[in-house]
């Protein structure tokens, strides 16, 4: 098996419409309607105007069912709040709050923009149903902030204004109601925090094949750690994400890159200390006590065998850490 080269990144980081529920539904889901809730935020000075405030993004998950005759159907969501999109951020809507907007992100990492039930966001789908006869459905999608100016304050969230529906296009809302919303009071507070490094490269070997002994076999692991620095006290959580997807998700294994020659069988597992780093998942890492204070959490990576049978081969793979404050 060839080197891993595992990049981590750190980062602070139409006609028909989408009708509302009916009282008999054709599609139903037990997922929706839903709510996420956000107490307080630590948004970093650094942070770019427009970018998601690490922390304050929530996965929903979302899986049901429709009568026959929806192969294929589009599921999309329409922003059914009362704000306004706030210029220049497509797909950002105010919250009331200044300084932060909303927005809903599918799988794909696209920002989803169309107001209204008559809205027409085909382009940027949730999901669709199943075309394997079962007409059923499966998609995740997340909710998140958005850092709209430098000047940010404190409030309450206006459920008026974070309310997005969702639906099968052209038939009908999935959910009584159909919406996902955000709620909570912000309490806001400015930190500067530095991370190194930013980026970094981390060499698993070359591990011969025969070195596997069966699915759920790992191999040695390398550790490597992140020096954080605030100049307030803050806790700090991190998120694991990648491209690449995930063979066990909830062990934290994700897929190798795929390219030529890529090795299959194995996949490489993310943990903290001994704890998997869940996929789009915040967890606790650490706490900067003082102001200008430092944390050092440490993070493992190995080699993970995910099926009884391994092919060698290339073996790069590519992961995110996002870091956040509260």
């Amino acid at each position: 098996m060839k080197i891993i080269k595992f990049f981590i990144i750190m980062t602070f980081l139409s006609v028909a419409c989408l009708y509302t529920h009916h009282a008999s539904a054709s599609c139903t889901t037990p997922d929706i309607p839903n709510q996420a809730t956000m107490a307080s935020i630590s948004v970093s000075s650094t942070l770019p105007v427009g970018q998601v405030i690490p922390g304050s993004d929530h996965l929903f998950s979302v899986s049901g069912s429709c009568s026959s005759g929806h192969d294929n159907d589009v599921i999309i969501a329409c922003y059914y709040g009362t704000g306004s999109q706030i210029s220049g951020f497509p797909g950002v809507y105010d919250t009331g709050v200044p300084g932060i907007g909303i927005t809903l992100i599918n799988q794909q990492g696209q920002r989803v923009t169309g107001t209204g039930s008559g809205c027409d966001t085909r382009n940027t789908p949730l999901g669709y149903v199943s075309s394997d006869g079962s007409d059923s459905f499966n998609f995740t999608t997340t909710i998140a902030l958005v850092k709209t100016s430098t000047n940010i304050g404190s409030g309450e969230l206006l459920q008026s204004q974070t309310k997005f529906g969702i639906g099968v296009y052209g038939r009908e809302g999935l959910g009584n109601p159909n919406n996902l919303s955000y709620a909570g009071n912000i309490n806001f507070k400015a930190v500067t925090c530095s991370t190194d490094p930013k980026t970094l490269f981390i060499n698993l070997g070359t591990p011969s094949a025969d070195e596997f002994t069966g699915q759920g076999t790992t191999l040695a692991s390398k550790e490597f750690g992140i020096h954080i620095t605030c100049n307030d006290p803050v806790e700090i959580g991190a998120k694991l994400s990648s491209g690449n997807g995930y063979a066990i998700p909830e062990l934290g294994v994700i897929n190798l890159t795929q390219e030529t020659g890529v090795a299959s069988g194995v996949g490489v597992q993310f943990l903290h200390g001994d704890t998997p780093m869940l996929p789009n998942t915040y967890l606790s890492i650490g706490q900067v006590f003082d102001a200008g204070g430092s944390a050092f959490p440490n993070f493992n990576v190995r080699y993970y065998q995910t099926s009884s049978t391994i092919t060698p081969g290339v073996a790069n793979a590519v992961a995110t850490l996002t870091i956040s404050y509260r």
